[in-house]
């Protein structure tokens, strides 16, 4: 099975980058305030806005958990008769995952998120135990990233929507201080060691295809895996790597660009726009349910690593006199770290040396 049957990304990548060309003529409306769009920041995880006269930078960002709410509605549907609350917490701490997982990228410090939950009917609303856990996974993955939610949405969008699920999403800002911290790349180099940051697990990325190989199992999402269910499994909440990004850049550690490994996979190691061959040569054992759903599904290591995030949730890029620094911070924060490879001279690619894949650019 492969994801583009399902997900096009040939498709959807040419129209966001046709509505940013069409838009620039706008960022005019903001340079009178003394606000400047950094148009080196297009296209990487979150979009940079330079306030000019001061001494720091907004960046924004909008993404939201996906397809993955739809496990946790289909498992009650399904006759699941466990904690409904738990099964719902983790969809808000991935909410605040997705986001600020991508303005720490930037070198962004996230602030506040407006949240978007958008359902089919109104009474989607009405089940006390799916509201109490959606709650407490926003306040968790706040408490997480250091964040705050002061205003949302929950519009109820009937033909549009599924009644059956809901569509979670939000828009967050977060800020540059000092501006020195901004990153989109300018300073990788050839040589700079390429550090991957473990998963949870699957995160809320290609869940669209994990769907799929789930539900052709006789029991579907309560298929029994790893002594809970498959679907409790898929629910584990995305890692947030706020607070160790954050500890490294005021412990100075020279962090020449960060990757947020989400859609395309390990295509995100390349999200740099600047052409380098970036040289995988050590791969982390993936955690079981990846292998699980290749099996199941039939699924290349080629289709794999081009989905999902196969074990490595964040790639940082340094130089090699760094490692200790990062090393040792991630260690406090109690998430393996790897070296992964290198960045080379050469054409955009990901090479994955020890399972000779090449990905260029789509």
């Amino acid at each position: 099975m492969r994801y583009a049957d399902f997900v096009d990304y040939s498709t959807l990548d040419p129209f966001k980058r046709q509505v940013i060309e069409a838009l620039g003529p706008t960022w005019g409306n903001v340079l009178g305030l003394g606000v400047r769009v950094v148009p080196e920041s297009l296209g990487q995880p979150a979009a940079l806005l330079d306030f000019v006269d001061c001494d720091f930078m907004l960046a924004f960002k909008s993404d939201g958990v996906g397809t993955k709410g739809y496990i946790a509605d289909a498992m009650i549907e399904a006759g699941w008769e466990g904690d409904v609350s738990a099964l719902y917490a983790g969809l808000g701490v991935d909410l605040i995952a997705m986001n600020a997982n991508d303005l720490v990228c930037m070198g962004a410090t996230p602030l506040a998120l407006s949240d978007e939950i958008a359902s089919g009917r109104s009474e989607w609303f009405a089940d006390e135990a799916r509201v109490a856990g959606l709650i407490e996974g926003l306040r968790r993955g706040c408490d997480e990233a250091g964040i705050t939610i002061p205003c949302g949405e929950t519009p109820t969008l009937p033909d549009v929507i599924n009644p059956e699920t809901a569509y979670i999403t939000g828009s967050m800002i977060g800020i540059v201080k000092p501006k020195e911290r901004a990153r989109w790349g300018q300073s990788l180099r050839a040589g700079d060691v390429i550090f991957g940051l473990a998963s949870s697990g699957l995160h809320s990325n290609g869940l669209t295809l994990a769907r799929r190989i789930a539900e052709r199992l006789p029991q579907g999402y309560l298929t029994p895996f790893g002594g809970w269910t498959l679907g409790q499994e898929l629910l584990t909440p995305t890692r947030i790597y706020v607070k160790p990004v954050l500890e490294m850049f005021e412990a100075g550690v020279n962090l020449h660009y960060l990757s947020n490994i989400t859609g395309s996979g390990w295509r995100k190691v390349m999200r740099c726009r600047f052409p380098f061959t970036y040289v995988i040569e050590t791969l982390p054992e993936p955690q079981p349910i990846f292998r699980f759903l290749q099996e199941q599904g039939e699924v290349s290591d080629y289709e794999a690593y081009q989905t999902w995030n196969m074990g490595v949730g964040f790639c940082l890029y340094a130089p090699e006199g760094e490692a200790e620094a990062i090393e040792g911070i991630c260690a406090e924060q109690g998430i393996s770290v790897m070296r992964l490879g290198r960045v080379e001279e050469g054409q955009k690619q990901v090479v994955i040396r020890p399972l000779r894949i090449t990905y260029s650019p789509m």
